[in-house]
């Protein structure tokens, strides 16, 4: 059995969650990766495969996924709907056996990292060791000092700024004197902290902006094809016909798309009114109806059906802007990726 791409399965889930009106869930999962683990949960006198999918977050997000009004090492309601969501966009055999949040940082290989990495964390050693005991600052500030303006010319060059404001390490003494650090494991905790979230981002966290869906291709030609125009239009447009221009490429994306998928032998249209070559609308419908029906998969019908309209709505905007076109075309290529997931073909 093909597991579909873990980016696709994240980014069609923070779909779901929108759709469900669970914002702050998408938000949290749009800031993790998701990784799927090497081995699956075989259930007995079953064909299904359970997965084990660990979620890589930032350190703050971490405590949003553990239930802090209860003793018990329990989940979050956050948890639980992010799985939910993850469930409900896989191929049916897929199911998930497990759902664990863990830190960016934690359990990477070395041959991960990069030099960069490798510097900074050389750099959190050598502040730390001189801070709880360990060499003398005069043993050590050269070696301070190449390695901070090297971290800080590489971060530069990839427009990041070094959070790190001490220039040597006796301004780093100036600081843990004080006496708001008194104890060893506290600057150990300060240079940890100091450095975090950079070292979150080069570890390859998600940036907090919009979530881009997957491009990886869905191997129906026409549909691959008007996606690719569609990202092209995008980036081009420039006035209101451009724009709603996009939005008639997501309507032909939709239509494609059903036309794909729908057959009138397993899929009838749930008004019993036979879909045309060009009806998306109820082409959609009907194989969501009758491949995956139930409530627990209303929000993936509810999303194709929202994401439709808003593309025959974008088209006839005289007043069409830049966000218009731009969510248009997202809220599309996500419906791509859930019917590529549901249909087998990632």
């Amino acid at each position: 059995m093909k597991v579909p791409n873990p980016e696709t399965i994240r980014l069609s889930a923070i779909a779901n969650l929108r759709e469900l009106g669970s914002t702050a869930e998408a938000n949290l999962l749009s800031r993790c990766n998701l990784e799927i683990g090497a081995d699956g949960q075989r259930y007995a006198n079953t064909t299904a495969l359970g997965l084990n999918i660990t979620l890589r977050c930032k350190a703050p997000d971490l405590v949003e996924f553990e239930d802090q009004e209860s003793a018990w090492d329990l989940p979050s309601a956050a948890h639980m709907a992010i799985q939910r969501a993850i469930e409900a966009v896989l191929p049916a055999q897929l199911k998930v056996h497990s759902l664990a949040a863990r830190s960016l940082l934690v359990d990477r290989d070395e041959y991960d990292k990069t030099e960069l990495e490798r510097l900074i964390e050389a750099q959190i050693d050598v502040m730390t060791a001189v801070a709880t005991g360990g060499p003398k600052i005069q043993s050590k500030n050269v070696e301070y000092k190449e390695h901070r303006e090297i971290i800080r010319d590489k971060l530069q060059a990839l427009d990041k700024r070094d959070p790190n404001p001490f220039d040597d390490l006796w301004a780093w003494y100036g600081r843990w004197s004080r006496g708001d650090l008194p104890s060893y494991q506290s600057r150990r905790e300060f240079v940890r902290a100091l450095y975090r979230s950079i070292l979150e981002e080069l570890a390859g966290g998600p940036t907090l902006g919009p979530s881009e869906p997957s491009r990886e291709p869905t191997g129906w030609n026409k549909v691959d094809r008007i996606v690719d125009t569609i990202i092209t239009s995008l980036a081009k447009a420039t006035a209101e016909e451009a724009y709603q221009a996009v939005g008639l490429l997501c309507r032909e994306c939709l239509i494609s798309l059903a036309q794909a998928v729908f057959d009138t032998k397993k899929h009838t249209p749930t008004d019993g009114v036979q879909a045309s070559d060009t009806d998306a609308y109820r082409m959609l419908e009907a194989y969501f109806c009758a491949e995956f029906p139930g409530s627990e998969n209303e929000a993936l019908r509810r999303h194709a059906k929202a994401s439709l309209n808003m593309a025959n709505s974008l088209q006839h905007k005289r007043t069409a802007r830049y966000k218009d076109a731009a969510l248009c075309s997202e809220a599309t290529r996500t419906v791509v990726n859930i019917v590529a997931i549901t249909s087998g073909r990632f």
